[in-house]
């Protein structure tokens, strides 16, 4: 890699869902490359590294996210000059971490910090926490195949969907992994984590737009969803709700492998100034 790359970092404290939104993040900002515990991710794939979520103690897993290892290090500033990318995006618990990742893998600082609590609500934050800390829940930013390859004495599950052909050509996984120093967990995707990925795709393709609820039901051939919105007098209702109806469809069905039967956006009500 001779060129300079565009610098861009996630922000948040452990278990607030930054993994999570790695990818969502990546594909509206068209970044190729993601640093996350101590993993280089390129475009779906992992490169180099070892993940932090491998670790059996807390101090060893903090230590393999800001490569402290030699070895460990070096490999992934190899595949950082080997592999092509114009964008990458880092994710730390703090700018202080992000900074020192950045002179550790000889990356340019950061041209754009985006902090959880800009991209998340603080119920979604909430959500995210209680089911680390409960079931000890992480998410690595990539497909289940590449998890179990590098790390098969991790637990890592996925819901894989092979989507209708008329609409799609392949299909996408999530993957919730349960590292070894937590001593139990589940996986689960639940109507919770769904609505919270709606909302994200609100914010990002339609902003001004305001969800009053959103309904999801549950059925033998995949998800109903029903949201009921308000938006701003003026706003181009048509073509505004045609393309975050499948915009949300498309990033849900490709990020999590749920199945989106259907999605009604009904206007409820139209804000006058």
């Amino acid at each position: 890699m001779v060129y300079t790359p565009e610098v861009f970092a996630l922000v948040g404290k452990s278990g607030t869902g930054k993994s999570f939104r790695a990818r969502l993040i990546a594909d509206t900002r068209g970044i190729d490359a993601i640093i996350d515990d101590g993993l280089l991710i390129h475009k779906g794939k992992i490169v180099a590294g070892r993940s932090a979520k491998e670790t059996t103690h807390y101090i060893a897993a903090v230590k393999t996210a800001m490569f402290y290892d030699p070895e460990h290090l070096k490999e992934v500033l190899a595949a950082l000059e080997a592999v092509e990318y114009s964008r990458i995006l880092l994710l730390g618990t703090s700018e202080r971490m992000i900074l020192r990742n950045c002179d550790t893998l000889r990356l340019p600082v950061p041209g754009e910090i985006i902090k959880i609590e800009d991209v998340a609500s603080q119920e979604e934050i909430a959500a995210a926490i209680h089911d680390r800390k409960t079931h000890g829940k992480h998410i690595i930013p990539l497909p289940v195949i590449e998890v179990k390859q590098a790390y098969p004495k991790l637990v890592a599950h996925a819901i894989k969907v092979f989507f209708d052909r008329t609409r799609h050509k392949s299909g996408y996984d999530k993957t919730i992994v349960r590292p070894s120093f937590h001593s139990k967990g589940t996986v689960t995707i639940s109507e919770v984590a769904l609505t919270q990925m709606i909302l994200h795709c609100m914010r990002e393709k339609a902003p001004q737009l305001e969800i009053r609820k959103i309904r999801i039901a549950q059925g033998d051939e995949g998800y109903r969803i029903k949201m009921r919105v308000s938006l701003p007098f003026g706003t181009e209702a048509a073509n505004t709700c045609q393309e975050l109806h499948d915009y949300a469809i498309r990033q849900v069905e490709a990020y999590t492998g749920i199945q989106i039967r259907s999605l009604d956006i009904h206007i409820e009500a139209v804000e006058l100034d």
